[in-house]
Formats: C-alpha cells, sequence, structure tokens
C-alpha cells in the first residue's frame, strides 16, 4: 500500500496518503485517547460550565492567537488586515479585560484566523487540496507536510511562547494548550459524531473532511473557521482531528 502510494498521484480534490497504513495506526491511538480522556473533558466541561464563561476562555485563546495571525497576514501580504488584527489585540487586551470579552468586534474590528500553512498555501502554485502526503500527528491529529511545517512555524514565532520560555513560565503554556484543547473538542462534539456515526470508513471521512476545509480556509482568505466542521485540536488545533 506504502508503495502503491507513493507511485500513485492523487486525484484532483483527494488527500495524498502514500502513509496510510502508519497514518491509520496514530489515528487509532489517538482516537483512543480521545474516547477516554478528552471527550470526557470536552463533554464535562460543555455540560457543567456556563455558556458565558465558555464564551470568554473562548475570546481570551482567540485572542492569544492574535499576534500569529497578524504576522501571516503580513506574510501573505494583507498588511491592511495585519494591522486590523494587531489593533484588534489591543483592544480586546485591555478594554476587553485580557481578552474575556471581544470589544473590538463590538467597534467594526471583525476577527480573523490566518496560521503558516495558510500562508504556505496562498504562495504555492499548487491546488490547495494539495498539501502534499497526509499525515495524522501524534495528539494533534489530521495534518498534511504543509500544514505540519506551518504548525513548527507559527509554534516557533509565537510571542507568547517566546516570552513564557525567557520568563520561565513554560507551564502557562501547557494550561493553555490543555484549554484549548479542550474548548476545541467541545465545539466539535456534535459534528464529529455525526461525522462517524454516518460514515463507512471514520478514517477516511475525517482525511476527506480535513483536506477539503483547508483547502476553503486557504482559498478564503480572512474568513474565520466556523464551529461546523472544526477538525483541529488547539487551533489550530483539536486532538485526534486537528487543524
Amino acid at each position: 500500500m506504502l508503495v502503491s502510494g507513493c507511485a500513485s498521484a492523487p486525484e484532483s480534490g483527494d488527500a495524498w496518503d502514500p502513509l496510510e497504513t502508519p497514518n491509520r495506526f496514530m489515528f487509532a491511538i489517538n482516537k483512543t485517547l480521545d474516547t477516554f480522556i478528552l471527550r470526557p473533558l470536552a463533554v464535562t466541561y460543555r455540560d457543567l460550565t456556563p455558556n458565558g464563561a465558555q464564551r470568554g476562555v473562548r475570546n481570551a485563546l482567540n485572542n492569544l492567537g492574535e499576534p500569529v495571525t497578524a504576522i501571516n497576514e503580513l506574510a501573505q501580504g494583507e498588511a491592511t488586515r495585519a494591522a486590523q488584527t494587531v489593533a484588534r489585540f489591543i483592544v480586546n487586551s485591555t478594554i476587553g479585560l485580557l481578552g474575556l470579552f471581544d470589544v473590538a468586534k463590538d467597534i467594526g474590528l471583525p476577527p480573523t484566523k490566518e496560521d503558516f500553512g495558510q500562508t504556505i498555501g496562498v504562495w504555492a502554485k499548487a491546488p490547495p487540496e494539495d498539501g502534499g502526503p497526509y499525515l495524522v500527528l501524534p495528539l494533534v491529529g489530521p495534518s498534511n507536510a504543509r500544514d505540519a511545517v506551518g504548525l513548527l512555524v507559527d509554534h516557533l514565532v509565537d510571542p507568547f511562547r517566546v516570552a513564557a520560555h525567557h520568563f520561565d513560565v513554560d507551564w502557562l503554556l501547557y494550561v493553555r494548550t490543555g484549554a484549548d484543547a479542550i474548548d476545541s473538542r467541545s465545539r466539535t462534539l456534535q459534528a464529529l459524531d455525526d461525522i462517524e456515526k454516518n460514515s463507512v470508513d471514520y478514517y477516511t471521512a475525517i482525511r476527506s473532511a480535513y483536506t477539503q476545509r483547508r483547502a476553503a480556509q486557504i482559498r478564503q482568505r480572512g474568513v474565520v473557521a466556523t464551529a461546523a466542521l472544526p477538525l483541529s485540536v488547539g487551533g489550530r488545533a483539536e486532538l485526534g482531528l486537528a487543524r
């Protein structure tokens, strides 16, 4: 299967999956972790946390991602959107009480979301569906060569990661990652349950959904991803089903 996969070009719109066997193995591990750890935490969080508190947590987590979005918008040649994102970050970090409230949206600064995988896709001459070999990353979930590189670059340029490391408070990053994973998973519970219930092959269905969603995000630059098929844990995230 590995040989035939490497030798065959992907059909237009399909994910190229030359590493399907190890990918399926990692998918099974991620799904087991999701079933016994992340999903129960997400269900508890969804059912016991007031909606207002969930919204505040989501706003704060999104606010922490604004600098990376601004960097990528600048890298995509979108200086105006980058400036708007920086303005959103300043407004929400101050008036919005560290991002708990999305005040910027109410004054005409809508949110955007960009990552380096999208930046590569914008400048690449290949179709957005062609992100290189499809990958299932440990804990992260669905990805491809393009998005895996993007994930690493976003991690390296994240100002909060740099600051936390500099001030020796790396534990804050673990708190942020954990909160992001639980919050993101809580918003995908119904969508992923439906996909699993209605698909013959859950792995293939997730691979297809991920590929289509990332292609749409690259084509629709500046549009915030909806929770309809949020397949990434941690914003990029979403355990077992990321980015």
